[in-house]
């Protein structure tokens, strides 16, 4: 007749030293051979819950890291076509500034600055906004900038 073995149950022919099994009583009936459970360091469950907490927060780091690398990059793409739009030959004033404001905007950016410079051979764009973030009290700032020769001069 066989009986049913348990996690730590010593097996009939195995050997085990003295010091590490002790007899547990079950209801009354014979002992039974059981290994010591030494109880060393953190619990097995206790481990699996740090562990749990310190995946979490890697996972949620590199989803904040994905945001704001997210950011710069509209932030630059905003500054790229402002500073396409206003070098065009025969741009109105305020042009650039506009097209950055909206791919911007339309990125997930807040509180966007856009400063354009028109000097005598090239303009300069530049984009300073707010990347929203996954972690409340953390807000990356994000700046571009690009310059590119005025068409036609």
């Amino acid at each position: 007749m066989s009986r049913a073995t348990f996690r730590g149950d010593v097996e009939m022919g195995q050997r085990v030293a003295a010091r590490d099994t002790e007899r547990v009583q079950c209801g009354g009936g014979e002992g039974r051979l059981q290994a010591k459970r030494y109880s060393r360091g953190l619990s097995e469950s206790v481990q699996w819950a740090v562990l749990g907490v310190v995946v979490l927060a890697c996972l949620l780091g590199l989803i904040e890291a994905g945001l704001l690398l997210h950011g710069r990059t509209v932030a630059v793409s905003a500054a790229l076509a402002g500073a396409r739009a206003q070098s065009a030959l025969y741009a109105a004033q305020g042009v650039g500034s506009a097209a950055a404001t909206d791919i911007a905007t339309a990125g997930g950016l807040t509180d966007v600055r856009v400063r354009v410079t028109v000097g005598s051979a090239s303009v300069t764009v530049e984009v300073d906004a707010i990347m929203p973030s996954f972690i409340g009290w953390v807000t990356p700032a994000v700046h571009a900038e690009s310059t590119r020769p005025l068409e036609g001069r």
